[in-house]
């Protein structure tokens, strides 16, 4: 995977919340849901508390590959993420993530979006 841009870095830290993810299902139909519960991983990846997840957690569990949007704060410009996807139950990555969350709110698995295509608009940026 690739090391996401250091201007999309700077934007996701000053973003307007929540973010968007989509994924799809085994026939292609999508599925989008809002998440406020994400963090950039590391230099090429997003984690995702999936605490109430449905249709999202199964279309992932099939393979689903996923699109992460968000907005910058002023609203102007939008990111588009795209990648695959890994769904840990437990483990580092579990643990880690889960750590930073409230207490009151389990997690039922941490999601990794792996980064591999960036969009602003129609412009690619990687």
């Amino acid at each position: 995977m690739a090391t996401i841009p250091e201007v999309v870095v700077n934007a996701w830290q000053q973003k307007n919340t929540p973010a968007v993810l989509s994924t799809v299902d085994d026939e292609a139909i999508p599925n989008v849901i809002y998440t406020a519960f994400i963090s950039q991983y590391g230099d090429d990846a997003f984690a995702i508390t999936d605490h109430f997840f449905s249709k999202t957690r199964d279309n992932i569990l099939q393979g689903s590959k996923g699109a992460l949007l968000f907005l910058s704060e002023d609203g102007k410009a939008s990111y588009q993420l795209k990648g695959t996807f890994e769904y840990h139950e437990d483990g580092d990555i579990y643990e880690q993530v889960c750590a930073l969350m409230p207490p009151e709110l389990p997690s039922r698995a941490v999601v990794l979006l792996k980064v591999d295509t960036i969009y602003s608009g129609s412009e690619r940026l990687l």
